[in-house]
This record gives structure tokens, C-alpha cells and sequence, in this order.
């Protein structure tokens, strides 16, 4: 998904959101929000000890600050676990060890709204392994046809594995993952290169199949077919099925059982922007005190990070009462808050790599411990990979002219057919609504993909692609075989790049103008 189930879930694989303030937070009644137990009392000591003294606040506000890029993408991931595993009248629980797929695994239309910003080109499936019992076995079908891809995110959003037809071939596969710290035996059915020793105990997983054709009742058969064959199934369960994998169907759900907060339903949505300091600093060390949840291996700067958050009570071991604190404490972690959101958002925008008029969120490479970088990564585009190898997304909001994009003017995309995006898997042009979803319309078309050109289904002359983005249906026939069908209103772009070249991760692509039609 490819943006969100915090939910900025998905595939999204994601959009930038518009950078607002939170001193509405303040005077809001935090005191009394949280005033309550994290966890066993008899494991754990209180250590809200602190009083505020002269020179405390801006100590105190720094810390939380940079509490905030450290934990944002492990708060993200928490409360999205939630939501997958425990939350039962959540749009996508599935529970533990188990995928779920977006509209029951056919092709996303404008009727679905649980996902921001969603593919169109692909079908995939997102859930949360638990290896807290034993290792998981993941088994995926031969694919010789088509890209696909399995990934895993740990809570840091660090990528233990890719796999797919552009990392590691097409045969099929079983991987065996292993908790943090396993020493158990491992069966000697496994390719050591799919053996994968995870850095935690959880994982998001994230299963994709390309789609080349929605409108085609046998291509979304087929993939749903392969989509069965992609099996999760505990070691134990493997190994007594005669080491093959349990279907989907055939597996009971089983909730996930983690420690939560009062507030945990109100945060399944928009999370950044729902959370309050106290929600944030309160699920922070419920992070830290998770046993799925392991610390990166010899890390001096996170053992740092640590140190200072033990300063305002936030430590494994411990629990955190927010109304223990004094006022004068609660009040410097709420700017520390506030400070840590707008530098994330600031940052993010700052940082987006320009391709011709279209935003790029390309990280490129492992930010193992840069914390601010991981934060606007999960603020800006939560799940998306740590790095470009797999696929990057390009966002646009203005045309050409720097205007707000809107269905009231007709636009054209013309592409040089000997200059297209640079990729070795496929690429695709999604529309959404300023909301980031997809609008109804009389072709249920809602993306144009390299697919759609191979195929022959675009019109092309005078060796160009020119697509048609307008509210209105062409009255000329091969335009409406490139029509864009555009919202009645603002609208947005999430451009997808599978497999990209480095032209399209450093921006230097010549990615064609969104140009208004002069009437």
C-alpha cells in the first residue's frame, strides 16, 4: 500500500500530509487523561519522581524532542499492531501471524476508504507476525509472470528482508524467520539464504502481486490464487503438516496480546495527528517495555537515548503515570511534542527530493539510528522501504503552473515514449481526491500504469503517450483510452516507481509536467 493505516498503512505506501500546528494540545485536560497502570505493578516501579526546578523545562523539552524522532516509528508501529491484531471491529484485523488484503483481495475501487492513497496497480496483503513462541515459516507460490514481492519491517522500520522476482527470482520459496536470540534447531529444509534472522520478535509483513489488468476477472482470479498459495504458519504447525505451509483459510485468528491504553481505539486513525503528548509518551514505554520488542544490538546511541528519556520516568522496567508528573513537567514535554511534530513535518518537506515538479520520498539507504529521518519516513509514509531498491513514490499537488490541482481544469501527462520511467519491475500514475482516495467514475479507472502501454491498450502517436487528466469524459475516442478520469475538486498524485533507476531516486528523471489544457 502502497500511506496508512495509523493509519497510514499501506501501500503507500504514502502521502505527504499539510504541516499543521499542535498548540491546540496544550490546556487540553492531559493531566487527567492518563491516569492509570501500564502493565504488572508487581514487575514493574513507578519513577515519575521528577519536580520541576529551575532550569528543568528546556532540559526536560529537549529531551522529548528528541524522544519524539526516536519513538515515532515504533509508537506508529505499536498502535498499528493494534489495529491489525487486536482491535476486532477494526476494518483490518486479521489477528497474529496472518495477512490481511484490502478489499477482501479485489481490486481497491472508490468505495474503499481504509487505506490513504492506495495502489491500484497491485494486490497485496499486510499483517503482524508475533515470533514470541517460535519461528514463522512464510511460503511463496513460483511467480514467472509478473512482480511480486514479500518484505518485513521491524518497529525501528528497518527491513530484514526483501524478497521477490527483482531480488532473488521466481521459484517458489519458503523463509524461515527466526525470533531475536533463537536457539532452537532449525529444519534442514531451508536454503540458508531464506533463513532470516529477524532483530525483534514482531514484524509487519507486506506481500504484493502486480495486477496488469483490474478489469479482467481471470488476471484477479489468478492472482488471488497466488495470493492462497502464500502461506504463514508457525514452525510447530509447519513441521506437523508435513512441512507445509496451513492456508490462510484453514489457520483460526488468533489476537494479538499486547498492553494498551484507554485512548488506544481513538488512534487507530491519524495517529500523528490524534496523539497527544501524553497518549505519545505513555505508549513510548509501553514500546520499551514490550518483550516482542527488542533493542538494536550494541547501539551507544540508542543506549544515549535511553539514558536521557530515564530522566522524565520512560524505561524499560518501568510504568509512566502522566498525571504523576507536575504541571510544570507536563507542560515541557508538550512543547518538546510540539517542537519534535513540527520539525518532523519541516523536515519532511524539506527533504523531499524535486523531479521536475514532483515530490519524491526516496531514503536511500539504512537509518538505522538517524532518528529524525526514521520519524518523517513514518509520518510521511509509514511502511514504505528503508531504502529505493525496492520502489519509491513521487507526490504531486500543483500543475505546472504552480496551481492547485483540481478537476475543474483538464490537464495533460505527455510522455516521450523513448524517455519513459526508468524501471525494471512497472510503473503507474494514481489519481486521488485531496484526501488521498479514489473517486468513482464510468470507467472505474482510477490509475494508468506501463502495463496498460505494453498491452496496447493507450493510444500513442507521433511517439509520444499523452494522458487525458479531466473530469469530464473526451468527446475523441483514442483520448478516452488515455483518460485520467479526475475528481469533481482537488485532487492529488501518488506516482509509483517499481524497481526504479537511480534517474527517478536522485530526481534527475525528466518526469513530464501536470500541464493545464488552455480552454
Amino acid at each position: 500500500m502502497d500511506k496508512d493505516t495509523h493509519n497510514k498503512t499501506a501501500e503507500t505506501e504514502s502521502e505527504p500530509l499539510q504541516a499543521t500546528r499542535r498548540t491546540a494540545l496544550r490546556g487540553a485536560g492531559l493531566a487527567g487523561l492518563l491516569a492509570m497502570g501500564v502493565g504488572s505493578a508487581s514487575a514493574r516501579q513507578p519513577r515519575n519522581e521528577m519536580s520541576a526546578d529551575d532550569g528543568t523545562d528546556s532540559r526536560v523539552a529537549s529531551i522529548a524532542e528528541d524522544a519524539y524522532f526516536y519513538g515515532l516509528q515504533q509508537v506508529i508501529f505499536y498502535e498499528t499492531r493494534f489495529n491489525y491484531t487486536q482491535k476486532k471491529d477494526s476494518d483490518v484485523f486479521v489477528g497474529v501471524n496472518r495477512l490481511y488484503y484490502p478489499n477482501e483481495g479485489r481490486p481497491i475501487t472508490a468505495d474503499f476508504t481504509a487505506v490513504v492513497s492506495p495502489n491500484a496497480t497491485t494486490l497485496y496483503g499486510q499483517g503482524f507476525l508475533d515470533l514470541q513462541d517460535e519461528p514463522i515459516v512464510i511460503e511463496m507460490p513460483e511467480v514467472t509472470d509478473r512482480y511480486f514481492s514479500l518484505e518485513l519491517m521491524d518497529q525501528y522500520g528497518i527491513y530484514p528482508l526483501y524478497a521477490g522476482n527483482q531480488f532473488n527470482g521466481t521459484d517458489a520459496r519458503s523463509y524461515l524467520i527466526l525470533p531475536d536470540g533463537y536457539e532452537g534447531d532449525i529444519p534442514g529444509d531451508f536454503a540458508a539464504t531464506d533463513v532470516v534472522q529477524a532483530p525483534t520478535k514482531t514484524l509487519l509483513t507486506e506481500v504484493r502481486y502486480a495486477l496488469r489488468d483490474s478489469t479482467d476477472e481471470a488476471e484477479i482470479a489468478h492472482v488471488n490464487d497466488l495470493q492462497d498459495q502464500t502461506t504463514i504458519t508457525p514452525l510447530s504447525e509447519w513441521l506437523a503438516n508435513d512441512h507445509s505451509g496451513v492456508p490462510r483459510a484453514e489457520q483460526p485468528v488468533v489476537p494479538g496480546d499486547y498492553e494498551t491504553i484507554p485512548r488506544m481505539e481513538d488512534l487507530t486513525t491519524q495517529q500523528v495527528e490524534n496523539q497527544t503528548a501524553a497518549d505519545f509518551f505513555t505508549l513510548l514505554t509501553l514500546v520499551l517495555n514490550d518483550p516482542s520488542m527488542s533493542l538494536i544490538d550494541d547501539s551507544r546511541k540508542e543506549a544515549a537515548m535511553l539514558d536521557r528519556l530515564e530522566a522524565v520516568g520512560i524505561a524499560p522496567g518501568t510504568e509512566f503515570e502522566w498525571s504523576a508528573l507536575d504541571n510544570e513537567v507536563q507542560e515541557a514535554l508538550i512543547c518538546g511534542f510540539e517542537n519534535g511534530f513540527e520539525r518532523v513535518r519541516t523536515t519532511g518537506q524539506e527533504g523531499l527530493v524535486d523531479m521536475n515538479g514532483w515530490q519524491v520520498l526516496a531514503p536511500t539507504g539504512d537509518f538505522r539510528t538517524d532518528w529524525l529521518t526514521r520519524a518523517v519516513m513514518a509520518d510521511f509514509g509509514y511502511a514504505g522501504p528503508d531504502s529505493p531498491k525496492s520502489h519509491v513514490a513521487g507526490f504531486r499537488f500543483t500543475d505546472a503552473s504552480g496551481d492547485p490541482l483540481d478537476g475543474s481544469t483538464r490537464y495533460t501527462i505527455t510522455f516521450d515514449l523513448d524517455n519513459l520511467p526508468p524501471v525494471t519491475e512497472f510503473w503507474e500514475i494514481p489519481i486521488y481526491d485531496a484526501q488521498g482516495y479514489f473517486v468513482e467514475n464510468e470507467l472505474d479507472r482510477y490509475s494508468i500504469n506501463s502495463y496498460m502501454l505494453d498491452e496496447g491498450k493507450l493510444h500513442t502517436e507521433a511517439n509520444e503517450l499523452v494522458i487525458y487528466v479531466q473530469h469530464e469524459k473526451p468527446d475523441d475516442s483514442e483520448k478516452v483510452q488515455n483518460w485520467l478520469p479526475a475528481p469533481d475538486g482537488g485532487m492529488r498524485f501518488a506516482a509509483r516507481f517499481y524497481g526504479p533507476y537511480w534517474s527517478v531516486v536522485d530526481g534527475s528523471y525528466d518526469m513530464p509536467e501536470v500541464v493545464p489544457v488552455e480552454e
